[in-house]
């Protein structure tokens, strides 16, 4: 039997406050529903924002202050409790190569849905 659209909102809403922290990493390895971790290169906090019962908005900005000498690999959402330091993975992409300068912003947005 599915479950009920009432229960998927309630979800979403606590999937909404699990998502504090995007990293960007240079781990160009393809990712997998077991990774557990990022070389992490720069997080954000990203803006998390309910789109309907069954989906969320992530997305974080990289502005012209994030300069790397590596090239951006991967992008990781996580959630970390401010309290104990644990985290738990909440998404991880690997990505085509990309070269952060100062003379440009990125951009990531991911839409995480719960069916």
């Amino acid at each position: 039997m599915p479950m009920l659209n009432s229960i998927k909102r309630r979800l979403v809403e606590h999937l909404a406050t699990l998502v504090n922290e995007l990293h960007v990493g240079s781990d160009g390895t393809i990712a997998t529903s077991e990774d557990g971790g990022a070389r992490t290169l720069a997080r954000v906090v990203p803006r998390v924002q309910i789109l309907d019962d069954t989906s969320i908005l992530v997305e974080g900005v990289l502005n012209s202050s994030h300069v790397f000498s590596k090239a951006i690999q991967e992008v990781y959402l996580q959630y970390k409790d401010a309290n104990t330091g644990e985290f738990i993975p909440v998404y991880r992409a690997d990505i085509h190569s990309l070269t952060k300068s100062a003379e440009n912003e990125v951009r990531f947005s991911f839409i995480l849905e719960v069916s």
